[in-house]
């Protein structure tokens, strides 16, 4: 499949060993690894190309394969810089849609003392929400959202239940859409920021809520997710942008605080994004949890703070 997509020489190793071995005799462009192998296996390999081990090129981009592979194993190989999973059996258009992605957008690699030093920490000691030895979420954050989900403490504009189905008391907030969609939330004119074009990118965020909401009641499995999350990665990428130069220009005092929040969230987007690639059934749960995060604690409590700078500035 490699080949075919216009590579034009494939080396192939039997394990993770034989892999290392062969990387002292050729550069190669991109490594595709399966996770279980012996004597090394996929998570061992990652962890030493990354830390340099043995004069290793520590920054070539890999793509990991797999199935059912812990949670734990997942934040290890996310923790490394691992540039990409794929779920098995691999087909042309999935291997085409991941090697695209590395191509247009390459994930940045620390140094290798940084990793060095993590590969004598054993990172197989740290959390999914500790990896690289920072939080993305501190814990008030997580314990916050946790009540929220949980139905203990629910915002006004959401509706909220362990398995994510609104309350039957509630249903202005899960109206039909035209076409038969359920919404998980509605756009009202509190969510304002002052600024038409955010609001219409806050929106589509919206949007993309609702249809990840949609999928999940109808039980919908695999790659139909893999188009939301494609949606919501243009929209980080769209609307931070736009938004910080916006309050830049308008001199929105808070602006500094924005954009470290802003950092707090790409990171943690990154991640839940990576691990729903290693395993799509997290879409369902840390990634649909993601989105309801972003909406609350973001666009809501922190977006709508900037909407009379805006708005005075015309």
């Amino acid at each position: 499949m490699a080949t075919s997509l216009g590579f034009k020489e494939c080396i192939m190793a039997v394990d993770g060993a034989d892999a290392i071995s062969k990387l002292y005799h050729s550069r190669p462009s991109l490594i595709i690894t399966d996770l279980q192998m012996e004597p090394i296996d996929g998570l061992e390999m990652l962890r030493l190309i990354r830390s340099g081990r043995y004069g290793l090129p520590h920054d070539i981009p890999i793509i990991i394969l797999t199935a059912n592979a812990s949670e734990s194993v997942i934040a290890q190989c996310i923790s490394f810089d691992v540039d990409a999973f794929l779920v098995k059996p691999v087909n042309r258009l999935s291997l085409q849609e991941r090697i695209n992605q590395l191509s247009q957008q390459a994930k940045p690699k620390k140094t290798v003392e940084h990793y060095f030093s993590m590969y004598q920490q054993d990172p197989a000691k740290s959390t999914a929400f500790q990896v690289n030895g920072t939080v993305a979420f501190n814990d008030e954050d997580l314990k916050e959202f946790d009540m929220l989900i949980h139905g203990q403490k629910p915002d006004p504009i959401m509706t909220s239940s362990a398995s994510f189905v609104p309350k039957s008391s509630e249903p202005q907030f899960v109206p039909k859409n035209e076409d038969n969609r359920k919404r998980f939330i509605k756009w009202q004119d509190r969510f304002t920021v002052g600024n038409e074009e955010l609001d219409a990118s806050n929106k589509e965020l919206l949007n993309i809520i609702n249809d990840t909401y949609d999928l999940i009641v109808n039980h919908e499995e695999g790659a139909v997710f893999e188009d939301i999350s494609k949606r919501f990665q243009h929209y980080i990428n769209q609307h931070i942008f736009r938004e910080e130069s916006l309050l830049e220009e308008h001199g929105y005092a808070r602006l500094k605080v924005h954009r470290d929040i802003h950092a707090r969230l790409l990171k943690q987007a990154d991640f839940v994004v990576l691990k729903c690639q290693a395993d799509p059934s997290f879409y369902k749960t840390d990634f649909f949890r993601l989105l309801r995060f972003w909406w609350v604690k973001h666009v809501v409590q922190e977006d709508t703070q900037y909407k009379s700078t805006l708005s005075q500035g015309g």
